[in-house]
């Protein structure tokens, strides 16, 4: 009996072997895009369509008024469907790791054409294949009431708008969903609102603005002037480039032009972040460090709670770009607020310079030794740069500018956690100074956050509220001075982390830079200055949509209980 027992036991097991062996290997892609609930684009190429079953159009089209009449439904409700399927099938499938197997995309365990056939977004013949399913869906269209949000204008309409037709770039969103602003139909755009006007430029010295209010969703896209920069400055590079970053994710424009530089024979150099287990916050870093081979990571220093924050770019020893930016395919879609400057001065190339070298040689955080020259004359405009964390920017910079401030101090940052920094805050706000503070809402739930304390202090401080993250670590004081950096308002900034800060004096840039921060600060209900905005959500606009994990609770979009409400409705 024993033996008959092992033989079977053999004989299943060589079985469970022999279909693990005989699976191939090579039919697992990535889901890229997803154009409807049935038709998905793999980073192979390759288009997968479930050609015997349909659903409705993100538009609308004649095909969708032809389903809509065979079902009796309107066509506004038709186009919504297509709208909410659609989201549907992308918050559940892009970005996956799937096998194309048998006409269908199979994801850990799961089969998606199951899912799909009674999602209520399945349609066979022109009639919902599970008709209980699409009630459920209907009835919650018909309950709801939706808004379509063009992205290029900022104005909101009815579906049944016949100017919604001619949209290019928008969102359907249920209206409790959006601003109390926009649900009123009186949201006013601000004239720097336009791409065009989001960029500065005098030649030597530019500064550039992505924004987090306009573009709802990541893509892997360079679509920001941010991106735009960085590509143009690497293509055109002659012999070096030097690059000091955080960690990487694919944005292929960028790295096709890292090829392309590469094969011309610039020497490329890379410095980036690596914690003590060996690992980096963005999932593509060390695909880029098989690119960039010639490289140096932080992981060798002995403090193993700092990490190399820098953002920073040499092009031929000439061009300095630096910024809250990371070369992440979230900052690089302008879908994160953030500011660079980028320099024209051999000069300023060559204070950051020696900063690489010494990181490049492995001397990171406090292993490194001060800069000795740090102060550059652009044309009239002063630059005065510093390091982290040996020159102790927001002690020698940061406080002393608030301490000077007369007329105001506007802050758009991903937080604000120093406790000497908070207090000059609040002495300045006590003589008069205006001060507004725009932080980013994740932060605000932050343990060592100072937002309640300002406010407390009769500081006005916003918590952003839609999907992308408020990620400058700037200050625009007195129309006079301007601060753009790595380097976030907390004590790891000031004293563990690698990280840069310029601050510039020139009237221009200030002024330019202040209506852009009024801009973003309009775009934000007043709500927020006494509440705080949930990252994830209904609070922020577009957060339950965008394919990202806002809160890092590793659940996204309708996977998080924060979403539920939207969830529902769907």
């Amino acid at each position: 009996m024993l033996k008959k027992i092992l033989s079977i036991s053999f004989v299943v097991i060589f079985f469970i072997l022999g279909l693990i062996f005989l699976v191939p290997k090579d039919n697992e892609y990535k889901v890229i895009e997803v154009n409807s609930p049935g038709d998905f684009v793999l980073d192979s190429g390759i288009n997968i369509k479930f050609n015997d079953y349909t659903t409705f159009d993100s538009r609308f089209t004649e095909r969708n008024k032809s389903i809509a009449a065979n079902l009796s439904i309107s066509e506004e409700e038709a186009f919504i469907l297509g709208n909410l399927g659609k989201y549907w099938a992308e918050n559940l499938m892009k970005g996956r790791k799937v096998v194309a197997q048998d006409g269908d995309l199979i994801y850990y365990k799961y089969s998606y054409k199951t899912k799909f056939l009674y999602s209520g977004f399945c349609l066979f013949n022109s009639k919902p294949y599970n008709q209980e399913a699409f009630n459920k869906r209907l009835n919650a269209v018909r309950k709801g009431s939706y808004q379509v949000l063009d992205l290029d204008t900022d104005i909101c309409y009815k579906p049944t708008d016949s100017k919604v037709r001619e949209l290019k770039n928008f969102i359907v969103l249920r209206r409790s969903h959006l601003p109390k602003a926009l649900r009123r139909n009186t949201y006013k755009h601000v004239q720097i609102a336009s791409p065009s006007e989001m960029r500065f430029d005098r030649g030597d010295i530019k500064v550039y603005f992505s924004d987090l209010t306009s573009k709802l969703k990541p893509d892997r896209s360079c679509s920001s002037d941010i991106c735009k920069e960085i590509l143009h400055n690497i293509n055109r590079a002659q012999k070096t480039i030097d690059i000091a970053i955080y960690g990487y994710s694919t944005v292929p424009d960028i790295e096709n032009a890292l090829k392309a530089a590469l094969k011309r024979g610039v020497r490329i150099r890379l410095v980036y972040d690596m914690d003590s287990k060996g690992g980096n916050i963005y999932e593509n870093t060390f695909a880029l460090t098989k690119l960039l081979s010639d490289n140096s990571s932080d992981l060798i220093s002995p403090e193993a709670g700092a990490i190399m924050h820098n953002k920073f770019y040499i092009f031929d020893d000439q061009i300095l770009i630096t910024g809250s930016s990371n070369l992440s395919h979230t900052d690089m879609s302008g879908f994160n607020t953030n500011s660079i400057v980028v320099i024209n001065s051999s000069e300023a190339a060559s204070i950051y310079k020696r900063e690489f070298e010494q990181m490049y040689r492995g001397n990171f955080h406090n292993l490194k030794s001060r800069t000795a020259e740090s102060s550059v004359n652009l044309s009239g405009t002063k630059l005065k740069i510093f390091f982290s964390p040996q020159d102790k920017a927001l002690q020698n910079a940061v406080i002393p500018l608030a301490d000077k401030a007369q007329k105001y101090i506007y802050i758009p940052t991903f937080l604000i956690t120093d406790t000497k920094t908070t207090e000059a805050l609040i002495r300045a706000k006590n003589r008069g100074v205006d001060v507004k503070i725009i932080i980013d809402a994740l932060n605000a739930s932050a343990k060592y956050s100072k937002h309640s304390l300002l406010r407390k202090s009769g500081i006005l401080v916003k918590t952003e509220n839609y999907a992308g993250k408020m990620h400058s670590k700037s200050m625009i004081v007195d129309d006079k001075y301007t601060v753009i950096g790595s380097m976030n308002f907390s004590y790891s900034g000031e004293n563990k982390n690698d990280e840069n800060m310029v601050i510039i004096e020139n009237r221009e840039i200030a002024g330019f830079y202040k209506k852009f921060f009024l801009y973003q600060w309009n775009r934000i209900d007043n709500k927020w200055l006494k509440y705080n905005a949930r990252s994830e959500g209904k609070d922020s606009i577009g957060s339950c949509t965008d394919g990202i994990d806002n809160n890092y609770d590793g659940l996204t979009d309708m996977e998080d209980s924060a979403c539920k409400t939207i969830r529902d409705q769907w």
